[in-house]
């Protein structure tokens, strides 16, 4: 899936639609544990329903929680079709801290923010290792080919450098939350 933030001027309402609601969305129902390949499947049927109902017509924050809401339908639907219960036990304190990231988004951008940060802070081999993987989505074996890795050797990095991000998206996120704003 494409998370990049697309330019919207010359799309039409319903393209322009997907493109500011997808990824928030997608990484919605990833928190809620759902499977990336499944989560881009609920994300397509949330956002087909939303405008097959007219949602695309309502204010982006209605638009936002009527569809947190159908994503998290359709992901519970599958959960009680596989007999499997959410990773999640409370799923409406998760939607309240998911809503506590950006209250006038999905959640989405203060999270991507710290990200983008974080990035930054990365050794420039680091970058140059999610840049392929994750931006120009290079295969793992051209990844190892051009960094002089093993294919074995990616992963490990990769995870390595998922670790700090985490941590560090964390941390920002924490020092950047309201109550550490007031005192």
């Amino acid at each position: 899936m494409n998370h990049a933030i697309a330019d919207h001027a010359h799309s039409s309402p319903v393209e322009a639609f997907v493109a500011r609601h997808q990824a928030g969305v997608w990484r919605w129902l990833r928190a809620l544990g759902c499977e990336a390949s499944r989560a881009e499947e609920h994300c397509q049927d949330a956002l087909l329903a939303a405008l097959h109902d007219g949602i695309d017509r309502l204010p982006t924050a209605d638009a936002n929680r009527w569809l947190r809401r159908a994503a998290k339908n359709l992901f519970l639907m599958q959960l009680r079709a596989e007999r499997r219960r959410p990773q999640w036990h409370d799923l409406d304190t998760l939607e309240e801290a998911w809503l506590a990231l950006a209250p006038d988004d999905d959640g989405a951008d203060a999270a991507l923010t710290a990200l983008s940060r974080c990035l930054l802070t990365l050794a420039a081999r680091d970058r140059d290792l999610v840049a392929r993987r994750y931006q120009q989505r290079e295969p793992r074996a051209a990844t190892a080919a051009a960094l002089d890795l093993t294919e074995a050797g990616v992963k490990q990095a990769l995870r390595r450098v998922r670790d700090k991000l985490r941590t560090c998206v964390l941390r920002r996120l924490d020092a950047d939350a309201p109550e550490h704003q007031q005192g």
